[in-house]
């Protein structure tokens, strides 16, 4: 029998049945400590690789596999996918992503600074984007067994593997020196890949391998996601600045349109 350091309960085993901690605990040396950290903060975690591996394996299928109970070895989702997201974001210049979104407008200081929260949250705009295309598919898939937090933790899962997808091809066009955003063969393939990957893994999720209808479907129900995923942010972004106005708050700050004087 073991005596646990942390709770007093008395048990057997290599964890404490009470509290999870392990039955021995080592002394803390600088070398420990600098291998927790190591292990937390890079790919070395045992549980984030082994997430990946799996992920880029069968995307549905690691899914399943962990809504019918198999999390010990799996990074949690909404972990998982903040992480995919941070990680894509230091293969991405920041130059490109500017170019997209002030493209056709003058270069202001409310455009730039809009430009630079996009890209310092695009975790949170991921995150944002998952209860769309859960429910969307829940429409789509009303017979499925799956509940709607069952699909919003498949998304996660989806959309952080798709992240991964394209983060080599987003390396290659760098040390091309090409733009990660115009048009050209490889960023074609790019986004081929990028939508391929999320119909296999729709396909996967919901068993639906024996029809083409599947594919399309997962297709379509990203699209539409999206649609609706903008229109409600365009709607929530409207209504902000007409209570903005309205109150005189003047917490937005829009883009001087003025023509300008002859």
């Amino acid at each position: 029998m073991i005596n646990c350091e942390n709770c007093s309960n008395v048990f057997e085993g290599k964890f404490c049945s009470q509290c999870g901690q392990k039955a021995t605990v080592k002394r803390i040396t600088l070398k420990s400590v600098f291998a927790e950290l190591i292990k937390k903060i890079t790919i070395w975690d045992k549980g984030l690789m082994y997430t990946t591996v799996q992920l880029l394996k069968g995307p549905g299928k690691m899914a399943r596999a962990y809504i019918g109970g198999q999390r010990v070895n799996f990074t949690k989702p909404l972990t998982y996918i903040l992480l995919t997201v941070t990680l894509s974001m230091y293969f991405f210049p920041k130059k490109d992503f500017d170019q997209v979104v002030s493209a056709g407008a003058q270069k202001q200081a409310a455009v730039l600074q809009s430009t630079d929260w996009i890209f310092s949250n695009m975790g949170i705009i991921y995150l944002l984007l998952l209860p769309f295309l859960a429910w969307v598919s829940r429409w789509f898939n009303r017979k499925s067994q799956f509940n709607f937090a069952e699909q919003f933790v498949f998304y996660a899962y989806l959309m952080a593997g798709c992240t991964l997808v394209i983060i080599p091809f987003t390396c290659v066009l760098n040390i091309l020196e090409m733009n990660t955003v115009d048009v050209s063969p490889l960023t074609i393939l790019e986004y081929c890949c990028w939508l391929l990957f999320f119909a296999w893994g729709y396909v996967q999720f919901y068993n639906k391998q024996r029809s083409y209808w599947g594919g399309v479907q997962g297709i379509l129900v990203l699209l539409l996601s999206y649609i609706i995923y903008i229109f409600s942010m365009g709607m929530i972004w409207a209504i902000a600045i007409i209570i903005d106005r309205v109150f005189h708050l003047n917490l937005i700050t829009l883009p001087n349109t003025a023509l300008p004087t002859q």
